[in-house]
């Protein structure tokens, strides 16, 4: 049966013209043929991924949960407040306060207790930001709006989803599987430039060298990667969703290759979210 892929860069920005979804379809044979990549709209995007055909992977570019202390000062603040144990907790508080209340709480917060990173952002990658993180760059609006979305999904749907590491739901073939992930962290992950493509001066060549290796690099056949070619070498977040579209298509061809939190880690990924790239060989 085919997979439906979709890749998404996501963006908070106001003018909510920056946010890229990759849109395709995982054939039997294994090979992802990519269908569209646009910039989208977030209620745009929202209707699309409550809507697309099952079995799907849409791998998302953000923070899909925040830091344990934020979760649990966060629920502290609240009349009926009580320890979060996992994401769509979290989502609710977090929808429930809009972006300006968290924004406000999230100051509070940091004025007291600083800036924590997530445990596994903490541990895998150093180069990522605090979903907390509020210049150079602002990553408030694209936590708060992502974790909203999320939130509206799981409650309108609770059982279209499997957002690992949550367990799946009782039918995965008739699930979409939401899965956090970074660009440069799997174009790292793969052996391919993961710093520098988006600006500076050897920006297009190192777009170039990405494109051509990455059906190689990642494992996944791509049918039709020509004809997106064009628009990802001009506009980065465009090459971001695809980039994105090929991490969902490795997931939905073996998952086993992506890292997961282990025993000692679950409690933490369960509440605060995990990037899921696959394993370096380094």
């Amino acid at each position: 049966m085919p997979t439906t892929i979709i890749g998404v860069d996501f963006s908070g920005a106001r003018g909510d013209r920056n946010t890229w979804v990759a849109q395709g379809v995982l054939s039997d044979g294994g090979a992802l043929w990519l269908h569209s990549a646009r910039s989208t709209p977030r209620a745009d995007l929202y209707r699309l991924l409550a809507s697309i055909p099952t079995p799907a992977v849409a791998a998302l570019d953000f923070p899909f949960g925040v830091p344990r202390q934020f979760a649990n000062y966060l629920s502290d603040e609240r009349p009926a407040g009580f320890a979060p144990a996992a994401m769509p907790e979290v989502w609710r508080i977090v929808s429930g306060m809009g972006k300006d209340g968290f924004i406000a709480a999230r100051n509070r917060f940091v004025g007291r207790f600083g800036e924590p990173k997530r445990a596994g952002d903490q541990k895998y990658f150093s180069e990522s930001y605090s979903p907390l993180h509020a210049v150079n760059p602002n990553m408030l609006p694209m936590t708060c709006l992502g974790i909203d979305m999320l939130h509206r999904w799981h409650d309108a749907l609770p059982n279209r989803w499997h957002v690992p590491p949550l367990a799946p739901p009782g039918r995965p073939d008739d699930a979409v599987t939401l899965l956090e992930t970074m660009p440069g962290a799997f174009l790292r992950a793969i052996g391919l430039p993961y710093r520098g493509y988006k600006k500076g001066r050897n920006a297009r060549q190192l777009r170039q060298t990405i494109l051509d290796g990455l059906a190689e690099s990642s494992g996944v056949p791509l049918a039709n990667l020509d004809a997106r070619r064009g628009d990802c070498m001009a506009n980065d977040d465009c090459l971001d969703s695809v980039v994105a579209a090929v991490a969902a298509a490795a997931w939905a061809l073996d998952s086993g290759r992506f890292r997961r939190p282990d025993a000692d880690e679950l409690a933490d990924a369960q509440l605060e979210g995990w990037i899921y790239v696959p394993r370096r060989a380094d």
